[in-house]
């Protein structure tokens, strides 16, 4: 029963990648991406942290891997492999990513929580190199992050937030976003996409701040108007 399982997790899996596009030339093609793509999951699941590992993982582990499919030629090195994913369009890959790991979670009936944090150790003062700041969305009970968005800083949240909404399914979620995100623009997304949402207010909203004393109901036709 767990073989059956492992194999219709695997078809899910594989389901959310399927129309993912593939801008190799068709007859040059050795390793089908279906085959890449669940190669490079079942090596992360085992952590494996880089392509060496996975190549690594994929030759050791190949009888496993023709449990789910073919893989009549074997698996890519890891040379390969970067170069398979050098093709790919990041941003569909994430959305699928995203969708994918919805369906694991169940995510519609949770708190989402949405933030910006500043990667600590990235940026480089000798150098010039800013920090990585990131917009993540995280799954308050799965405590899991469902999606993140690049930005150049923190002043781009406003832009990032709806890019990462746009990638998730929230569908009956109440979603909690800071003051930054408090825009009619954020609001009116997360109900286009039937979720609730709870926006934080800074005393630099000051109507808002007032309104919210008096009438909720109110305040919230206010943000989405």
């Amino acid at each position: 029963m767990a073989g059956f399982a492992a194999h219709g997790e695997a078809l899910v899996f594989l389901g959310c990648f399927a129309d993912l596009p593939d801008h190799r030339q068709h007859g040059k093609v050795i390793y089908p991406l279906g085959e890449v793509l669940l190669l490079c999951l079942l090596a992360v699941l085992a952590g494996a942290e880089t392509f060496v590992d996975i190549a690594r993982f994929g030759q050791k582990k190949i009888e496993l891997l023709r449990r789910f499919l073919p893989f009549r030629d074997g698996t890519p090195s890891h040379d390969h492999l970067g170069d398979i994913f050098a093709t790919l369009d990041a941003t569909e890959f994430q959305r699928r990513f995203v969708a994918w790991v919805a369906k694991l979670t169940g995510v519609s009936a949770d708190v989402i929580a949405i933030d910006g944090k500043s990667s600590r150790g990235s940026s480089h003062k000798r150098g010039g190199k800013a920090a990585i700041h990131m917009v993540s969305a995280f799954a308050a009970r799965q405590r899991l992050v469902l999606g993140q968005v690049k930005v150049a800083d923190k002043s781009n949240e406003i832009i990032a937030i709806p890019a990462l909404l746009d990638m998730l399914a929230i569908e009956g979620a109440v979603v909690t976003i800071d003051a930054m995100g408090c825009q009619r623009d954020i609001a009116q997304k997360v109900l286009d996409k039937e979720a609730d949402y709870i926006l934080a207010l800074k005393g630099n909203q000051g109507m808002l701040r007032k309104v919210a004393a008096w009438d909720d109901d109110f305040l919230a036709s206010l943000i989405a108007a």
